[in-house]
């Protein structure tokens, strides 16, 4: 790369020939730079829907999102959002729903009870897998799915990574969460 240099664009030792042909560089090098940012793909929610591999892990589970106190059982998945390799970080989503003791579920309804209620919230389809576990056709208009009603954001559930979302105590007294991370 020999049009890298150490030295300045322009100093006086340079003529104005070569002060013209170093902006003509730096013109048509900022040109190539924007073609191809233009050209390569970013995060965008209508891409195909990637399928999510189920996990079971609480443990894991613990590592993405603040557990306290802990299920006794769980379900998750973090999706990618859109084109993976894109510019930018990867943004991702976390789904999960998670079954608590009777004391610890009494805890965490009271906690979610207290967190502010969100306006509805408007999503695409949701994992297959979840769609498979859990009755969310009261949540389905048209071709997505409107989360209204008694829905915290999941303060609770918080963590570093995943800081935007929802949680809601389903009719079956477990618990749905979905958080967004960039």
């Amino acid at each position: 790369m020999a049009w890298i240099t150490a030295r300045p664009a322009f100093t006086r030792s340079k003529t104005r020939r070569e002060r013209i042909a170093c902006v003509k560089h730096l013109a048509r090098a900022l040109a190539l730079t924007a073609l191809v940012m233009m050209a390569a793909p970013g995060c965008s929610e209508s891409q195909p829907a990637k399928v999510a591999e189920v996990q079971t892990d609480i443990a894991l589970l613990a590592k993405f999102i603040t557990l306290h106190p802990a299920p006794v059982e769980a379900k998750w998945s973090v999706t990618p959002i859109g084109t993976e390799g894109g510019l930018g970080p990867t943004d991702n989503e976390l789904w999960a729903v998670l079954r608590y003791s009777e004391a610890d579920l009494a805890a965490i309804s009271h906690a979610l009870k207290t967190d502010a209620s969100l306006p509805p919230i408007t999503l695409d389809a949701p994992p297959a897998w979840l769609l498979a576990e859990v009755d969310l056709s009261r949540f389905k208009h048209g071709a997505d799915y409107v989360f209204e009603g008694p829905v915290s954001p999941g303060a609770p559930f918080a963590s570093n990574l995943y800081t935007i979302g929802f949680a809601l105590m389903l009719p079956d007294e477990r618990v749905l969460i979905r958080f967004g991370s960039t």
